[in-house]
């Protein structure tokens, strides 16, 4: 899918065309924004594009910014154990009070710090000795499968005591490794698969590519603690009220701030840039004033624990400009899928407008 900042945006844009017909040519352009940190170069034609470009929009998945101003995300490169760690409690939204292991070698100034004292203290995660945890070193496939096998206890769990077959793969240390039932677990449940048909390649390093699809396909499963549709279809409508309102009394100055409520991560970087473009034409003299029209249709396409899809369709926005007199129109489609995820508060918040 194609992502889209919010469906106001494409009106803005008309807006400014227009705004450049009607305005004396004194008149200034709207301040240029940027969104690169959501648009990373290297993953457009990406095996795993879907799973890395939802990681990414969804503020779970960090780049890396090169020497020329761009953004990667570097699937093909390893992931460290600090990394992985960092990225399963992101995606989980995992807390913790209690104690982790003493490890030496995470100081408690370090970004992973926190993220291995909740993994390790819910016995997600272990040192490689009882005092190392060893941050900077590269992950192997078998650890991850056992960290996450760990992490979603619900979603290994089979229902009425049916079970698929693991894979059988032969590479997998028969009676001493560690990871062999995490494996045949993971794989049972779909989330791991083998790098061919018969070997898992346990001891090989993954990569970020790899660990975000098997993190993917876990969250996919969670299914204990549902949202109600309702909730969901209310985030979205009370968002879009607030926007029409303020858009209409001509109160831009604290619609970031408002909408921050039901907006966050990609979504919201967008909207900021939506909102200083709208200041930028109200400054410059232009009227805005915007309708709903159309008959539209929300329903849900998909939801688990954290995650969530909602879909609307039918619905348009009349966005109305005027300056000294003349005055001209443009109708948006307010169609596309919400994508939405559960926050730290517990409350539900919008990530990422994609376009149908």
């Amino acid at each position: 899918m194609k992502k889209t900042m919010k469906q106001g945006t494409v009106a803005l844009a008309a807006g400014m065309l227009i705004a450049a017909s009607i305005l004396p040519a004194a008149a200034s352009a709207a301040p240029e924004h940027t969104l690169e940190m959501y648009f990373p170069v290297d993953i457009e034609n990406h095996w795993a594009y879907r799973e890395l470009d939802n990681f990414v929009v969804a503020d779970l998945l960090k780049g890396y910014r090169t020497d020329e101003g761009e953004v990667e995300v570097r699937p093909e490169q390893s992931i460290t154990r600090a990394e992985f760690v960092t990225l399963l409690v992101r995606s989980l939204g995992l807390k913790s009070d209690k104690a982790q292991a003493a490890f030496q070698d995470v100081p408690s100034e370090e970004w992973y710090a926190d993220s291995v004292q909740i993994a390790s203290s819910l016995g997600i995660v272990n040192g490689i000795t009882t005092t190392e945890f060893k941050p900077d070193q590269l992950i192997e496939r078998g650890e991850i499968a056992a960290m996450v096998v760990r992490a979603f206890p619900d979603v290994m769990e089979t229902e009425d005591g049916a079970e698929s077959e693991a894979a059988p793969f032969v590479d997998i240390p028969a009676s001493d490794y560690f990871a062999a039932d995490a494996i045949a677990s993971a794989s049972r449940a779909g989330i791991v698969n083998g790098i061919t048909e018969l070997e898992f390649k346990p001891f090989q390093h993954a990569k970020r590519a790899e660990a975000v699809v098997m993190l993917q396909r876990a969250l996919n499963q969670q299914d204990g603690d549902l949202p109600s549709f309702e909730q969901l279809k209310s985030v979205i409508l009370t968002a879009d009220e607030a926007e029409l309102a303020a858009i209409n009394q001509g109160e831009l100055e604290g619609l970031s701030s408002l909408l921050g409520k039901q907006y966050t991560a990609f979504q919201l970087t967008s909207l900021e840039q939506y909102i200083e473009g709208m200041k930028e034409l109200v400054g410059d003299g232009i009227a805005i004033s915007v309708e709903e029209t159309g008959e539209r249709s929300i329903e849900l396409v998909s939801a688990s624990d954290r995650y969530a899809i909602v879909k609307s369709t039918g619905g348009s926005w009349l966005f109305k400009y005027a300056y000294d007199g003349q005055q001209q129109a443009e109708t948006v489609s307010s169609d596309g899928h919400y994508y939405m995820k559960k926050t730290e508060d517990g409350s539900w918040k919008v990530y990422a407008i994609f376009e149908q």
